[in-house]
């Protein structure tokens, strides 16, 4: 954990960030370091995950939680940015799983085809792997630089936003309706 620790403190010296920042400013500063633009996009995600990234040829995707504190939809933001920042690759499996799960009917190079992604367009990791206790610790320390956003009004998506995220309404419903049928001990998260 210490290790861990060192290194992501490392990675914010590195970012230069000021004392205190809003959202925007280390979205910035994430894209400038990750060569590609991100992009903020407060959705309602149904309760199936807080967050999640897409990866368009236009950039990154970050959808975070509409319904939910300022507090916490920094935090997810972060928690997002900081899988970036870390260079987690996304495994093909995971991803090629979850599809097929979101979209059973349809093989997983046409469903991504479809939602316009790459191989690597959405991390749902459990909190069970380094990768994900390293993305935490992360973004936990940029909270100490950032101040936490306003709520954004739920205002309709348009442009590439509303295209990505009208290919991954369907995928939250089928889950929603995956967990809720799997009853109150639930069924795996995504």
């Amino acid at each position: 954990m210490g290790q861990m620790r060192r290194r992501c403190k490392q990675l914010i010296k590195e970012l230069r960030l000021p004392a205190s920042t809003d959202l925007r400013g280390v979205c910035d500063l994430v894209a400038a370091r990750v060569e590609r633009p991100v992009h903020l996009v407060p959705m309602s995600l149904g309760g199936v995950v807080s967050g999640m990234t897409a990866t368009t040829d236009d950039g990154y995707w970050v959808f975070y939680e509409l319904k939910t504190s300022p507090w916490h939809q920094t935090h997810i933001v972060l928690h997002e940015l900081s899988h970036l920042l870390l260079g987690h690759a996304q495994d093909p499996a995971v991803t090629e799983d979850a599809l097929r799960m979101w979209t059973p009917s349809v093989d997983v190079a046409t469903a991504m085809r479809r939602m316009g992604l790459t191989m690597g367009f959405a991390r749902h990791h459990g909190y069970d792997n380094l990768a994900e206790r390293e993305t935490e610790v992360l973004g936990t320390l940029l909270m100490e630089h950032v101040v936490p956003m306003a709520v954004e009004p739920e205002l309709p998506l348009d442009g590439p936003a509303a295209e990505v995220a009208a290919a991954l309404g369907p995928a939250l419903q089928h889950i929603r309706r995956q967990q809720e049928a799997a009853g109150p001990s639930g069924g795996a998260g995504v």
